[in-house]
């Protein structure tokens, strides 16, 4: 099967542009991924919620899914529940929520303020699963089992990549080690999308790829890695 995915590189907390919708709609994707942190309020910061401001982001969200007719795979946000602050995944289909994902494996940063996940999940649409997995979630090989255990053919991965200093020979092999490995654990192709450096933040580096067991689909070319982009791909699962 084909499906059409649109890779959204952008700076967090930048709302789509009219064009970059329209470019979307002209593609029309099945299936459109959002970095790690992408919907904030930028003057909250990454790890803050507020009941309005959540229930504003889950209707940019719903929204985009809606008027793009789209599987809408919304990066992440501070989500609060339980009295706690969890870092979740919302994924809308047309302007339906289809459920969410709490990350599993925080970052170092992350563990003062945000709390864990408990499980790992699938969802279904355009007659196949998918599964979502957040940053260091993969590092966890249990998630990589989960997904093939439970039939998962694409893995949408939001990211939130801190910029090292390393080679481009370095950085290639670290997207096989961690994206073509993972791919080969789920037997799924792993759709990963990285937020943009910005001022509201400053050290990220953006390494959107495509991947599957046999190696990378597609990839962010290292010199584009500072770069907003609307990156439309067909991927055979």
């Amino acid at each position: 099967m084909k499906f059409r995915v649109v890779l959204c590189q952008k700076q967090l907390g930048v709302p789509v542009t009219h064009d970059e919708a329209d470019a979307m709609r002209r593609f029309r994707p099945h299936f459109i991924c959002f970095p790690e942190y992408f919907f904030v309020n930028t003057s909250l910061g990454t790890q803050v919620q507020t009941p309005h401001n959540q229930a504003r982001q889950l209707c940019r969200i719903e929204t985009l899914s809606r008027e793009l007719s789209a599987v809408v795979i919304g990066g992440t946000m501070p989500e609060l529940g339980d009295g706690v602050v969890y870092n979740t995944a919302f994924v809308f289909r047309e302007g339906k929520l289809l459920g969410s994902y709490r990350k599993k494996n925080l970052y170092a940063p992350e563990k003062a303020r945000i709390t864990p996940g408990d499980s790992y999940r699938v969802f279904e649409a355009h007659g196949v699963t998918f599964g979502v997995i957040i940053c260091a979630d993969v590092f966890d090989d249990e998630g990589f089992h989960f997904m093939r255990d439970n039939g998962a053919r694409i893995i949408f991965s939001p990211v939130f990549s801190p910029r090292k200093e390393e080679t481009v020979e370095e950085k290639f092999r670290r997207d096989n080690e961690l994206y073509v490995r993972g791919a080969a654990l789920s037997g799924a192709v792993i759709v990963k999308v990285c937020g943009v450096k910005s001022e509201f933040r400053d050290f990220l580096q953006a390494r959107s790829l495509i991947a599957d067991r046999h190696g990378v689909i597609f990839r962010v070319r290292p010199e584009e890695e500072n770069s907003s982009m609307i990156i439309c791909r067909e991927i055979e699962v």
